[in-house]
């Protein structure tokens, strides 16, 4: 179950001071920025994986409210809405590295943005095996490192990569490819890590997580623009990832400021909350965000090997 008290990061006290030091500044905002109105801050456990406590990377929404969560063991993890895991299981391989990318689609299987091995697999519901498709490449359909994924309103999906492609691909519900957009740079439309991806309303949101900027596109790939109030943005610091609420405000989550940050439809700051440490009101190295359909915004607080709840 949830534990509401503050919940220990299980790190050794120098890793916890060497992360401090180097992340407590950056990016942080001013004193004068609004905050989050957050009404409860719970942590749900991430299971066990031998001696060790894995942390979480990436989260969706699935049926019924569902939290599909993806760890650094190489498992997907399913809780319900009152955080209590309900089943789980492993990616068919993982000693390379683990998968970073997830996605319950519409007709109900389970996409995963299958990070080091170049390749999008999918699942049942329950973790069974239904294909994969992908290999290391840089052609259409092939992959560099894909670490997002999300789906539009006709079934399409979206899948985000970094590591020399920097683009985003779009595919039919049935895997096959339709196009491609963007490129490694820092310029409008070009890419630094494009960690995460949401369908908004007709166009997508993608995290362009070293140039600091969410980014957004039409459905069929052209440069619609920056999110936020000025031409750099809205004063994010490595913007890992991204949900979206049923009013379309934008949630982000910052690896880099260790914050959530709560941005309008038009990008500007309603606000924002957390800072680096263990302790409850707080993150350490947060990687993935999910919104619910109550407003709950889910948090993979990843250093610190914890799922957080917010409530609004």
């Amino acid at each position: 179950m949830p534990d509401r008290r503050s919940c220990p990061a299980n790190l050794p006290g120098t890793v916890c001071l060497v992360l401090a030091t180097v992340l407590c500044g950056c990016g942080g905002g001013t004193g004068d920025e609004p905050v989050i109105a957050v009404s409860e801050f719970n942590t749900w456990p991430m299971a066990p994986e031998g001696a060790l406590i894995p942390g979480p990377r990436s989260m969706t929404i699935g049926p019924g409210g569902e939290l599909y969560v993806l760890d650094n063991a190489g498992r997907v993890l399913v809780y319900d809405q009152g955080g209590k895991e309900s089943r789980r299981w492993y990616m068919p391989e993982y000693s390379v590295g683990k998968a970073e990318g997830i996605c319950v689609l519409k007709d109900g299987r389970v996409a995963v943005a299958d990070t080091h091995y170049h390749r999008v697999v999918l699942f049942k519901q329950d973790g069974t095996l239904l294909g994969i498709h992908g290999k290391h490449g840089e052609g259409p359909g092939e992959f560099i490192y894909p670490v997002a994924i999300t789906q539009d309103d006709e079934g399409n999906y979206f899948v985000g990569e970094y590591g020399g492609n920097d683009r985003i691909q779009k595919f039919s519900p049935d895997g096959t490819f339709q196009l491609s957009f963007g490129s490694f740079g820092t310029e409008p439309g070009e890419f630094q890590r494009p960690s995460g991806v949401v369908w908004r309303d007709g166009e997508i949101l993608v995290a362009d997580a070293f140039n600091n900027v969410i980014q957004v596109f039409s459905d069929s790939g052209d440069f619609v623009g920056i999110l936020g109030a000025t031409p750099e943005g809205s004063g994010l610091h490595y913007p890992y990832d991204l949900g979206v609420n049923a009013r379309g405000e934008v949630f982000v989550v910052e690896y880099g400021s260790n914050r959530v940050t709560h941005l309008s439809p038009k990008g500007e700051v309603l606000g924002r909350f957390g800072s680096v440490g263990t302790a409850d009101n707080q993150f350490s190295t947060p990687w993935g965000i999910a919104v619910d359909a109550e407003g709950r915004v889910m948090v993979a607080d990843t250093g610190n090997r914890r799922i957080v709840e917010l409530k609004l």
